[in-house]
């Protein structure tokens, strides 16, 4: 199914149902906590924060625990994240993939403005 159509069946549902599908294909897709791997996670982290100018865009929301995304607030997620016991290299990379990686072709590279959140 691609982009388009699931746009399109959002846009066919109700505006609370259209909410609650996009949620949960974000929850479901990750299956744990984001940041410490915790299963079936009850909340989405705007991976970079709205008071930041995060958008509410599926590319910036991840699946996370209460205790995750309460401590990690307004955090700049990076920092925040490195800082936690729980951080692994491949977490962090999983998270970039989501936030930077086109879906129409996850091998294409990501420009160079997403590659300087790691310098």
């Amino acid at each position: 199914m691609s982009e388009r159509d699931l746009l399109f069946n959002l846009s066919c549902l109700q505006k609370k149902s259209a909410r609650k599908t996009f949620r949960k294909q974000i929850l479901d897709e990750w299956g744990c906590c984001a940041y410490c791997g915790k299963l079936n996670p009850a909340t989405l982290d705007h991976v970079i924060p709205r008071s930041q100018g995060g958008p509410t865009t599926r590319n910036n929301l991840i699946a996370a625990c209460g205790d995750c995304n309460i401590l990690k607030g307004s955090e700049n997620w990076y920092l925040w994240f490195r800082s936690q016991e729980f951080w692994t290299e491949e977490k962090e990379d999983q998270i970039l993939r989501w936030l930077y990686w086109r879906e129409i072709d996850p091998f294409e590279t990501p420009p160079d403005w997403a590659l300087a959140v790691t310098s």
